[in-house]
């Protein structure tokens, strides 16, 4: 809603020119701010960071209306910036909760898919309601937005259950902190960034495919469909358990959504189109369960995993905005239908670091197997 409220509110004040710099100052805000939270909340505490990064939301929402009041673009921009930078990463708070929370082993993947499920709700719920507070007065769309931020950061920040668990990191004894970013680590980002890439290029894609058969109208309907199979099958995910070898169902859900997205580069009338959007958004919302499940276990040192989930939501903010203008670039310089295989390319391209970091993971369980064989002996 921030990032939308940026593009409205620019666009009616200053010109599309300002609200294109707008929502891309608030996605790079983004981008820089929630790895930072993530570091700042490992060691001063997810409540207190979380609660000033809120109030801060409110001076960068200030900022960007005065500056839009006076026409003033860099410091419409900076506000933007700001907005971005201060935007707790709730996602990232909620996933390092289930990992700390004393809840059974069984239950942990229900909790991550139906978190998973709720954000996508939103997101389905926040663009509309933006759109309708534009209509009333652009000005609304950040006031509101940032109301949602202030309000839903502090609500978090205060329950009970993140004030005991998600505190401030209590080893003070200065002895050596292992690394964050490992090996393994670093090719998940990817494989996330990668992912959310092809979510990003799927929008503009559809719309690209749409306005070229002359059923641009009927775009936000079929961008509907992804949204609503991920729900369904997010719901449906939370139910499969666990597995013993990680990652092996992580490529087959890359490999089914790429086969699904191969279908939808097949599409060029809204209703096939929207059939086959559908049943590419199931894999989804289990990607992302999948992708934050497995950073989890990859991730060296547990008192950090926040710090770990931050990253990888910068890196999503990163990876859509890079597959949105990719696509976009590819929509105006290349042949018609092609912008739509941009998302399975972004897939298969995953598959490459999804690659490395499987073969880490086998060597890691084959040591360990060695290791504990030594040991029974």
């Amino acid at each position: 809603m921030c990032g939308l409220g940026s593009l409205f509110l620019g666009t009616d004040r200053m010109g599309i020119t300002a609200g294109g710099l707008g929502a891309g100052a608030f996605a790079l805000g983004a981008a820089v701010g929630t790895p930072l939270s993530g570091r700042l909340s490992a060691r001063h505490g997810t409540p207190r960071v979380f609660s000033l990064m809120a109030v801060t939301s409110v001076l960068g929402t200030l900022t960007a209306l005065l500056s839009t009041a006076g026409h003033s673009l860099p410091g419409f921009a900076l506000g933007c910036v700001i907005i971005g930078a201060t935007a707790p990463p709730v996602g990232a708070g909620m996933r390092a909760l289930w990992a700390k929370a004393d809840i059974a082993e069984h239950l942990r993947g229900p909790a991550n898919s139906l978190e998973s499920v709720g954000m996508e709700v939103l997101f389905i719920l926040g663009p509309p309601l933006v759109g309708l507070l534009a209509t009333v007065d652009p000005v609304l769309t950040l006031v509101v937005a940032d109301g949602c931020v202030l309000v839903g950061a502090i609500g978090f920040a205060t329950a009970p259950l993140v004030r005991r668990l998600l505190g401030p990191t209590t080893d003070r004894s200065g002895g050596p902190s292992r690394r964050v970013l490992s090996g393994p680590v670093v090719w998940l980002l990817c494989v996330a960034g990668l992912t959310a890439a092809a979510s990003g290029a799927m929008d503009v894609a559809v719309v690209a495919a749409l306005r070229e058969s002359g059923s641009a109208h009927s775009a936000g309907l079929v961008l509907l469909a992804p949204a609503v199979g991920s729900v369904l099958g997010g719901i449906g995910y939370g139910w499969v358990s666990a597995e013993r070898m990680p990652g092996r169902r992580l490529g087959l859900l890359l490999l089914a959504w790429m086969c699904t997205l191969i279908l939808v580069a097949t599409q060029n009338t809204p209703w096939p189109l929207a059939l086959a959007l559908f049943l590419s958004g199931i894999p989804m919302a289990a990607l992302g369960v999948e992708e934050f499940n497995l950073l989890g276990r990859a991730s060296p040192d547990p008192a950090r995993i926040q710090e770990v989930y931050s990253w990888a939501g910068s890196g999503i903010n990163v990876g859509v905005s890079t597959g949105s203008a990719v696509c976009g670039f590819v929509a105006a310089h290349s042949p018609q239908g092609l912008a739509l295989w941009t998302p399975a390319v972004a897939v298969l391209a995953a598959c490459l670091p999804y690659t490395v970091a499987r073969a880490s993971w086998r060597r890691s369980a084959s040591t360990d197997s060695a290791t504990a064989t030594e040991v029974l002996r």
